[in-house]
């Protein structure tokens, strides 16, 4: 599988929303790019600042042709009705004509809003994630039904010949999975969330992450898949990757910096984004990225790390693409 390219939009509410006019120009731009391969918009409900993701993703089909569209990722399904998400992304599947990715996601964000969010729909977070587990489940047969009908008989949701009109055009729809285990996660952990990689989802997305760790994730992957006899070899390895590139390396990481200090509710410095970032000269951004690639990446999604989004779009077209290629 070759490496593939595609970008987010940059969809904070918070500390100042970019018009959506301004994002769905960068929508035309990432469309008009043919080196990008997909588009990507965040989601949250309360935990974090975002435009709404199935509004964003809908206004972003009507304005492009040619990409993948991706929700990276879906954390707030564990929250929302599975039949109603079944028919927004049915629907945004027909009218895109096919080009939706839907990365699901358990959504584990602490702090204030987090907490609201949980307290608001009444879960703990141990509720929802079980919830999540069964929503994905039934998205995967909702999208794989071959004439729209489903039955469906689990824990948390009963239908009975239900109808998709219209119906997914693609059966099934790409269900990816988030799953990022810190780097210092012990064995357990990391086969806990990529064992839920393995059982529910096509293909895996993660973040934050240095290439020798990405390797080692990556391996173990295959062996649990293996373990569930799934071993497909086209299983994509998705990275969104915090990326800012500058000719001049300074510049690069001072702008990213200043992002950073802006949205991050992360314990990561930004001194810490030198090495799990593509931040610096298009050489240096190359070079992280063709090491991403070695330790076993597909895919690669740029998270404009920039208080200039739409102009880091154009440096990174400009300048490391075309090392890319």
């Amino acid at each position: 599988m070759s490496l593939q390219f595609g970008a987010a939009l940059p969809a904070r509410t918070h500390p100042a929303p970019l018009p959506y006019r301004e994002l769905l120009e960068i929508a035309a731009d990432i469309d008009a790019n043919p080196a990008m391969a997909q588009l990507w918009v965040p989601d949250s409900i309360l935990a974090l600042p975002f435009y709404e993701s199935t509004v964003l993703l809908a206004a972003a089909a009507a304005r492009t042709s040619r990409v993948q569209l991706g929700v990276a990722c879906l954390a707030s399904l564990g929250f929302r009705h599975p039949v109603i998400v079944a028919q927004q992304w049915a629907n945004l599947d027909a009218l895109s004509g096919g080009r939706m990715i839907l990365v699901a996601c358990p959504g584990n964000a602490t702090g204030r809003g987090a907490e609201r969010e949980l307290s608001l729909f009444g879960l703990s977070y141990e509720q929802k994630l079980d919830r999540f587990e069964e929503y994905v489940d039934f998205l995967r047969l909702a999208s794989a039904s071959a004439d729209g009908t489903i039955d469906y008989h689990g824990k948390h949701l009963t239908v009975d010949g239900l109808t998709l009109r219209p119906g997914f055009s693609q059966r099934p729809l790409p269900i990816w999975m988030a799953g990022n285990p810190s780097a210092t996660a012990g064995p357990g952990t990391v086969d806990r969330v990529l064992g839920r990689v393995a059982r529910l989802s096509s293909g895996w997305m993660t973040y934050n992450v240095r290439p020798p760790v990405l390797r080692a994730r990556r391996q173990r992957l295959a062996e649990l898949r293996a373990e569930l006899g799934d071993t497909a070899p086209d299983f994509p390895v998705c990275v969104f990757l915090n990326t800012n590139v500058n000719p001049d390396e300074r510049q690069a990481f001072d702008d990213a910096a200043a992002k950073w200090a802006q949205q991050s509710t992360r314990n990561i410095s930004a001194e810490d984004l030198r090495d799990i970032g593509a931040i610096g000269t298009p050489r240096q951004c190359a070079d992280f990225i063709a090491a991403l690639a070695e330790a076993g990446a597909t895919h690669i999604v740029f998270e404009l790390l920039s208080t200039e989004p739409r102009r880091q779009l154009g440096l990174i077209a400009e300048h490391l693409l075309p090392l890319l290629q």
